[in-house]
């Protein structure tokens, strides 16, 4: 801002007047209805503008929606624009699984492995002390290194020698002296495991190596991470977030918005986009003109204005200096 108010000759406060108006330029729908993609990689990330939620491929974004939380009616206003792919691979965000199966009933879905392994890894830390806290991070460790069916095999008997070996050890329970019930003792070890049991027995583990059959790219490598998205746009992104840390919250969703359809499929020119809407003045009397409207008292329900912003100039008997102390 500073070296094009400098080239202009004036300055830049005036120059951020002179674009003042850019703000109201809303950037495109992003999303092609008629696309069938191979698959689609979601996440959520947390900035300070808000909860971004993000379709991507690995090349490019989809869809974004901006949202509190994650939750599963925040996915679906993120799904539902996008027609179902053939698979989807999630990091196994809450209300992520719900949205799939109501919106995308008929998609294959594969649990990001990167995800799965720091979930165990959260229960048992790094360096487990217990022999089921080591067996179970070690198993954890190789699922990134899984290339075909035979070994995805192998892995889910090991899984399940894991149960069997460990078994009472899982189960067993101690009197909590905190609530005086019966607890699990060794509760961490126990739900690493079953986080591991769950995925593997809903068959999200391993999708990737027995993708869906007569996919648009016939050389599609399917991915069994979400790494394309953290690192190919979840990252940048932030770092654009924090270039921008000044900007208040909808301003910067502006801008990320605008980062964003930068980077989808096919961007129009923002110049042209620009162009067409007016350079913003356009949406500008809209607001102001909806403000306007919006604030009048409706006489015929009796509404009042919605907000005033000044003192009414008109008498009132109510208005005038107050003396003496309250209560005489």
């Amino acid at each position: 801002m500073d070296t094009i108010a400098c080239d202009m000759g004036i300055s830049r406060r005036y120059l951020s007047t002179r674009f003042r108006t850019f703000w109201y330029i809303p950037t495109p729908d992003p999303v092609d209805p008629h696309r069938i993609f191979d698959q689609l990689f979601i996440d959520g990330t947390h900035l300070s503008a808000g909860c971004l939620l993000i379709a991507s491929t690995k090349n490019h974004i989809v869809n974004w929606v901006w949202a509190k939380e994650e939750n599963t009616h925040d996915y679906l206003r993120l799904l539902q624009p996008i027609p179902a792919p053939l698979m989807v691979c999630l990091d196994g965000g809450r209300g992520a699984y719900s949205a799939i199966k109501k919106d995308w009933p008929s998609t294959r879905i594969q649990r990001c492995l990167v995800h799965a392994q720091r979930v165990v890894r959260r229960y048992v830390t790094s360096q487990p002390r217990t022999n089921a806290g080591q067996d179970i991070y070690r198993l954890a460790r190789t699922l990134s290194r899984i290339t075909d069916l035979d070994q995805a095999a192998q892995w889910s008997a090991q899984l399940h020698n894991f149960y069997v070996t460990y078994k009472d050890y899982l189960n067993e329970k101690t009197l909590s002296i905190i609530t005086g019930k019966r607890e699990f003792t060794h509760l961490r070890v126990r739900k690493a495991y079953y986080s591991l049991e769950n995925l593997d027995r809903k068959q999200w583990l391993f999708t990737y190596l027995n993708p869906p059959q007569n996919p648009a790219d016939p050389d599609i490598k399917w991915a069994c991470t979400t790494n394309s998205l953290e690192g190919g746009f979840n990252s940048p992104l932030k770092q654009h977030a924090r270039l921008h840390r000044g900007r208040s919250g909808e301003r910067q969703r502006k801008t990320i918005d605008w980062w964003l359809y930068l980077r989808t499929h096919r961007p129009k020119d923002p110049q042209e986009i620009a162009k067409e809407c007016n350079w913003g003045r356009d949406a500008l009397s809209k607001v102001n003109a909806t403000t306007h409207n919006e604030n009048q008292a409706n006489q015929e329900t009796g509404r009042p204005a919605l907000y005033d912003n000044a003192i009414s100039t008109e008498y009132s008997h109510n208005l005038g200096i107050q003396k003496g102390w309250i209560g005489t």
